[in-house]
């Protein structure tokens, strides 16, 4: 039997497969797409770490952490986050990442909601692809047993634990044969469900497999309601996933205008176009719904040799017949990145025996209401790398760290499947993302929440990956209902103010009798991060 089962290829499973292979531990993974070929692939802005004592730290870095996220962090996970960043970017180096650097120094950059440079990247704007090669070199090299085009169903639980997956394989062939793969120890990597939005920066790969299997199987899954939208997604109907204007830009310059021209950020927020992403994201939207527009401009011409700095983003610009250097680009927010998942203690263990996550699929409490930016390869790097140290260590199952305090560790109740038929035959797919686009974006309220959850309850999937999308909306939508504040990337316009009675998270544990999702509310420990 393999040690260790990964379900996902992205920075958190490529990682974890190559930490636990150096561990001395067998390791299996299984991708539905092609190794590599994941939402890591897109990132462009980078990876945030304090990796220069002259001007950064670790508690700094944590301070941004924290004001980015509104609240709700679990201060000791975002405290182990930064605290072991450096060091796992390091590794990456040593591996063979090939970050840009002048003079022979990294190159940082800075992004919305960080108070300094911090952020190194790779290929000017393709540091995710530049991480993915030099991870899937290393995992190839390891010799293990890696499964493409395999598409994870469902979770083997016997006795109480995890003992594997069910897996479709044979996926880029029309495949349907089913098969069990066996493991000690299952890691759920899988990333998020930005296929949940008809506008989305995620590939077609984002369907919340590993998320839905877990609370299928039972294990409690927290904070789904903080969809992160990116604010600068350029609009170009034509194109999904929406490419990607990454956070950088406006680090290096680029401002957000409406369509007068006018830089309105500055009358936003303090830091104008450095804000948070959540609060750009709220202020194009607002206007974007108040004017009847369907996309707003990022001026981006004051930026000295955009093709070589920014070669993705230049080419994508070419691609609708658009010159960065003269152009304004046309953007709009797009689904972006989940900030809730499965909840996990601080080494990525889960209420379930055997069953382990970390990075996008997880919830260690670290970003919150709302992620930083740069903050997300950061933590698939250091939440996979102490789920191997703790399985080589022989841990099995949560403690009481991150946001597992409060959580019955030893309950499970499986969730009840996604009920009902489409009544008008429209594709389920096309369907579930009109209604949460048009319902539970970026702007929300309690009327068009319950009206997304009434229409979610008369779909019915015809494939497991619509299954899980549906799966995971009516959990975010229902968790969206009962917080009646704003807070980070959640806006209620019928609740506009943040509310000290919301200070915590809704964790999932199982449902009623009719199906419907049912929390426990966890208030958010206090910690001595910035004391």
């Amino acid at each position: 039997m393999t040690d260790l089962l990964v379900l996902g290829s992205g920075i958190a499973g490529l990682s974890a497969a190559v930490r636990a292979h150096r561990a001395g531990l067998s390791v299996a993974l299984v991708t539905k797409g092609e190794l590599g070929w994941s939402t890591t692939r897109y990132a462009q802005g980078g990876v945030a770490a304090a990796l220069s004592e002259l001007d950064d730290s670790p508690e700094l870095h944590g301070s941004d952490t924290l004001a980015a996220g509104a609240g709700l962090c679990d201060t000791d996970a975002v405290r182990v986050l930064v605290g072991e960043g450096p060091a796992r970017v390091r590794e990456l180096i040593e591996l063979g990442t090939r970050f840009d650097r002048v003079d022979g120094e990294l190159a940082r950059a800075r992004e919305g909601g960080h108070s300094v440079a911090r952020v190194v990247h790779a290929g000017g704007d393709a540091t995710g692809a530049e991480i993915e090669r030099s991870l899937v070199t290393a995992v190839l090299e390891s010799g293990a047993d890696v499964r493409e085009s395999c598409l994870a169903t469902d979770l083997l639980v016997e006795h109480g634990r995890v003992t594997g997956v069910r897996v479709r394989a044979g996926l880029a062939q029309g495949g349907s044969a089913f098969d069990e793969v066996r493991a000690r120890h299952v890691l759920v990597a899988t990333g998020g469900a930005g296929q949940c939005f008809a506008v989305t920066t995620n590939p077609p790969l984002s369907t919340g497999d590993g998320i839905a299997m877990a609370m299928r199987a039972g294990a409690a899954v927290a904070d789904l309601e903080f969809m992160q939208f990116h604010p600068t997604a350029l609009h170009d109907p034509a194109a999904m996933p929406r490419p990607l204007l990454s956070e950088a830009l406006r680090g290096e310059g680029a401002i957000v205008r409406d369509e007068h021209g006018v830089a309105f950020m500055v009358d936003e927020h303090p830091l104008a176009d450095l804000a948070p992403r959540d609060v750009v994201a709220r202020a194009i939207s607002r206007r974007l719904n108040d004017r009847g527009l369907d996309h707003l401009w990022l001026d981006a011409t004051a930026i000295d040799d955009f093709p070589r700095r920014f070669p993705t983003i230049w080419r994508s610009a070419q691609g609708v017949g658009l010159d960065p250097q003269v152009d304004w680009l046309p953007v709009a927010p797009a689904a972006h990145y989940l900030s809730g998942g499965v909840c996990t203690d601080l080494d990525g263990a889960t209420t379930l025996p055997g069953l382990w996550a970390c990075g996008e699929a997880a919830c260690s409490g670290v970003h919150g209401a709302n992620r930083l930016a740069s903050n997300s390869l950061l933590e698939g790097l250091v939440f996979a790398s102490r789920a191997v140290e703790a399985i080589v260590a022989g841990k099995d199952l949560a403690d009481d760290t991150g946001v597992m305090r409060g959580i019955d560790r030893t309950a499970s109740a499986a969730h009840a499947p996604v009920p009902v038929s489409l009544s008008d035959g429209a594709p389920v797919r096309d369907a579930l993302q009109r209604l949460m686009t048009r319902d539970a974006g970026v702007l929300r309220s309690g009327e068009s929440l319950a009206r997304a959850a009434a229409e979610l309850a008369t779909l019915h999937a015809t494939d497991v990956e619509d299954a899980n999308l549906l799966t995971v909306a009516h959990v975010l939508v229902t968790a969206a209902l009962a917080r009646e504040e704003s807070r980070g990337t959640h806006t209620r316009v019928d609740f506009p103010e943040t509310s000290p009675a919301f200070l915590g998270r809704f964790v999932t544990l199982g449902t009623s009798a009719a199906g419907a999702p049912t929390f426990v509310r966890l208030p958010v420990p206090a910690s001595e991060l910035t004391r």
